[in-house]
């Protein structure tokens, strides 16, 4: 299954999910939690998954080096300050945050199997791919990294 590594946009994955997650909720039943409590939840995990991809990009930006998830070893250095110190892909972690988000907007039973599923198949198929990667570009760097920041939390 190693042809599926880096080939597939995190984006693309993310909103598979989210559109998979409305479509099935035509056949499900629904959480059952009022419509603000609903709305209250998703607003907030919406801005915090929001406010992590922005702070990454932010900082990947800052220190001119490539946020391109299908060429990883094109990157100019290993980025673990700011929102990387507390996750080493807090991209993907705000993707988490927005499916969950999209999860209590559309009140779908299914939220926590989509999270968990996108989980998985991100650090298959593009996390430990990048992280060979950046091992290769700065093996010391990166291995002192991990010990001191989790992949997602």
């Amino acid at each position: 299954m190693s042809f599926l590594e880096l080939k597939i946009p995190p984006v693309a994955i993310l909103l598979i999910c989210i559109t998979g997650m409305a479509s099935a909720q035509v056949y499900l039943p629904p959480i059952g939690l009022s419509w603000w409590v609903s709305i209250l939840m998703a607003g907030i995990f919406l801005t915090i998954g929001l406010t992590i991809i922005m702070l990454a990009v932010w900082v990947f930006r800052r220190h001119k080096t490539t946020v391109n998830p299908f060429q990883p070893e094109l990157s100019s250095q290993l980025l673990t300050t700011g929102v990387m110190r507390i996750s080493r892909n807090p991209m993907y972690l705000g993707f988490v945050f927005l499916i969950i988000a999209s999860g209590f907007a559309l009140q779908s039973i299914i939220f926590p199997f989509v999270a968990a599923v996108f989980i998985l198949y991100m650090t298959r198929f593009q996390i430990i791919p990048e992280e060979r990667s950046l091992n290769a570009l700065f093996p010391i760097v990166f291995s002192e990294y991990c010990k001191k920041s989790r992949r997602w939390i």
